[in-house]
């Protein structure tokens, strides 16, 4: 199974409970920092470090919301369809 990688992407870790959020890496924009992890755009390890746990999920926004987490695509569409954003 193979997963895109997205700026603010809410994943599940092998191993661990709570999601972890990808963000792209400071210096390298080839490169997402999930927790104390790195990772390629296809959710793929980067580097040698054998202990880098698998990515198994992407969270969906309904998942996002039910899990009350923060969205970097946040969108309130309670209000009639519109964005919350103002």
């Amino acid at each position: 199974m193979s997963f895109r990688l997205y700026e603010s992407a809410w994943v599940r870790v092998e191993g661990h409970e709570e999601p972890l959020q990808a963000h792209k890496h400071a210096t390298n924009a080839g490169v997402f920092v999930v927790g104390d992890y790195h990772y390629d755009i296809d959710a793929r390890a980067v580097g040698a470090d054998p202990a880098t746990p698998a990515i198994v999920s992407i969270l969906n926004l309904e998942a996002i919301r039910d899990a009350g987490l923060r969205s970097g695509y946040h969108r309130d569409f309670s209000a009639g369809g519109k964005s919350g954003r103002r």
